[in-house]
């Protein structure tokens, strides 16, 4: 319950945060619709389906730093795959982290672009592109309730803070049960406002050197 259940949602928003923080104009798109749907108010389960680009940005963070990175599949009867012999009884790893940076499926699929998810493109693309929950008859029982906690968490936190993290932290992703940041996580998460308010807050006064 603990390991699948909170871990990997943990270490999703985790990634999530430090993605977000490398990458400040996608922050502030995300913000513009958290004000927007939510108007600083704590969101709802309804407000998840007006909130399409918060849904983008955990699922393009899921992209490229699952938190389940590989999965194991028992093979049941004897197959052939790409010319090699898999016999019955073999088991047989997925690895979600190597297969969502392929360039046949994805473009640029090093960057961090949630629109790919608003576009659509990753629903044009194989079944099986995209599987940070696995698959099949065996798929994360979880996966409903993992992504509803992950948004709603993500749209309580980052329309009220922008991640920045902290400097010459070193972030290492490792492949343990889950993918970890080998240090931790250190980020400072700065007071952000909400549009109106930036608008009438008084200019900075000058100064001069």
């Amino acid at each position: 319950m603990v390991s699948a259940g909170h871990e990997t949602t943990a270490n999703a928003l985790t990634w999530t945060l430090y993605l977000l923080s490398q990458h400040p104009e996608i922050a502030e798109r995300l913000r513009a619709e958290l004000f927007e749907v939510l108007g600083g108010r704590a969101p709802t389960l309804e407000d998840l389906a007006s909130l399409p680009y918060t849904d983008a940005v955990v699922k393009e963070s899921m992209r490229l730093l699952p938190p389940v990175w590989m999965v194991a599949r028992s093979v049941i009867e004897d197959d052939e795959i790409g010319g090699f012999a898999i016999p019955a009884g073999s088991m047989v790893f997925l690895n979600a982290y190597v297969t969502h940076r392929d360039p046949r499926f994805f473009e640029a699929p090093e960057r961090f672009m949630p629109e790919r998810f608003v576009r659509g493109d990753v629903e044009r693309q194989p079944k099986y592109a995209y599987f940070p929950f696995a698959g099949g008859p065996r798929v994360c029982i979880g996966n409903s309730f993992a992504s509803m906690e992950a948004k709603l968490l993500l749209a309580t936190i980052a329309q009220r803070y922008a991640p920045r993290l902290v400097p010459g932290h070193d972030v290492t992703p490792v492949p343990h049960v889950t993918l970890r940041p080998k240090f931790g996580m250190k980020m400072y998460l700065d007071r952000v406002e909400a549009p109106a308010a930036r608008a009438v807050a008084p200019a900075p006064a000058a100064c001069s050197k």
